[in-house]
């Protein structure tokens, strides 16, 4: 019995087992990652499908047959990311397995222990700590400042029981290393937590021990089926359950917090944005029609229910130019069209401008506000006069949204 360990993300595609292995191509590796959330992006100049892409590449990264391939992917990464990767990954040959980094980073603790331990990934544009909920930072600020914060959300989110804190420290993401090591020093100097950095060696020697974990068990569950024909059924039985479970996990990937209602969310990261929205409502980009390019979140069970988010960098920071900018962009629109204009308004906390967007259907109260240089806007859509049906995830969206680069 054969397994192999794929890492997808944050910044590259490679094995983790078999003496390791990168993606040939570098080119269609980043148009890969740069193209997930599409469903089109260019290799050379050419238009090529993000799915076919994808299969393309985890096929260049085969080593031979094997009976199950796991992929480590970023727990932050949206269900749409994964859905894309899952499907592609069927070249890999056996079965597919999708498990989240903290999944794999927590193999550093013993047993009874994993449930408790707290991962820590680091990402170009934010820290994400993961245990029963989820937090993120920033990476926008001095590297002591931001090692102090992540290490006040640790203690946050830890547990009576926590005692291990795991830093994931990718090379591929620029200043890890050191970054981690900043972590590690901010919670040792408590006193009251073990904090550890892995970096690309040890993910190499985790995936080594999974392996082998995952070998001894297939090779003696298929010695032990061999020999009794009853057992096998019984093992065919339970892959055929497993398998059905696993799927569903795929979904959810990880521990995610949960909206005000208990919808699982996820952290949504675009550009120089990133936000916590609903992890089973739908992303698509949209670049026509009336409005501003935008991503919009939709609700799987209402079509007239969405989220929508906007990005750009300002040249003033300050919420009064942002107002004054939108007030002649308004102005300068059918009467009707936009109204409710309050250019000190309020949303989950935050002062914002605030306005109501008109449509044919639905309404769209819109709460914009500058982070940094970036002017982000939130927009909550639901029917005319059912605010209330987007009243939760909105709040969630513009109370974690924060720009990140």
């Amino acid at each position: 019995m054969t397994a192999h360990v794929i890492e997808v993300g944050p910044n590259v595609i490679r094995r983790l087992c078999c003496g390791g292995g990168t993606v040939v191509d570098r080119e269609a590796e980043t148009a890969a990652l740069e193209g997930v959330d599409d469903p089109v992006t260019l290799v050379d100049s050419r238009p090529v499908a993000v799915e076919s892409l994808w299969r393309t590449v985890l096929e260049s990264l085969g080593c031979g047959g094997s009976d199950r391939a796991i992929v480590i992917y970023p727990s932050w990464w949206a269900p749409a990311r994964v859905n894309v990767v899952t499907a592609a990954a069927q070249v890999l040959g056996g079965e597919v397995v999708m498990r989240s980094r903290p999944w794999l980073l927590r193999q550093v603790s013993a047993p009874e222990a994993r449930d408790t331990t707290l991962v820590v990934e680091i990402a170009d544009g934010l820290v994400v700590i993961t245990g029963a909920t989820v937090a993120a930072e920033t990476r926008r600020r001095r590297r002591p400042d931001l090692a102090d914060a992540v290490a006040r959300s640790i203690h946050t989110m830890a547990s009576g029981i926590t005692e291990t804190v795991v830093i994931d420290a990718p090379r591929s993401v620029h200043g890890a290393g050191a970054l981690a090591e900043t972590i590690a020093t901010a919670l040792r100097d408590c006193g009251d937590m073990t904090a550890m950095a892995v970096d690309d060696v040890g993910m190499k020697k985790l995936a080594a021990e999974i392996i082998s974990d995952e070998v001894h068990t297939l090779d003696a569950d298929s010695s032990a089926a061999e020999k009794d024909p009853h057992r096998r059924w019984t093992l065919v039985r339970a892959a055929l359950l497993i398998g059905a479970l696993l799927g569903a996990m795929a979904l959810i990937h990880h521990p995610v917090p949960q909206a005000g209602n208990g919808v699982p969310t996820t952290f949504l990261v675009e550009g120089h944005v990133a936000l916590q929205v609903p992890a089973q409502w739908p992303v698509r980009r949209v670049v026509a029609g009336p409005g501003s390019a935008r991503l919009q979140i939709t609700s799987p069970s209402d079509p007239e229910v969405a989220l929508h988010v906007t990005q750009s960098r300002v040249a003033s920071a300050t919420l009064a130019a942002s107002a004054d900018f939108l007030k002649s962009a308004i102005d300068a629109a059918p009467a009707g069209e936009f109204v409710d204009f309050d250019p000190v308004g309020h949303t989950a906390g935050r002062s914002a401008v605030t306005y109501r967007e008109v449509r044919s259907g639905h309404d769209i109260g819109w709460t914009v506000w500058v982070d940094k240089d970036i002017r982000i806007s939130v927009g909550c859509q639901s029917r005319h006069g059912h605010e209330d049906a987007v009243s939760q995830e909105c709040e969630l969206a513009v109370r974690s949204a924060r720009a990140i680069a």
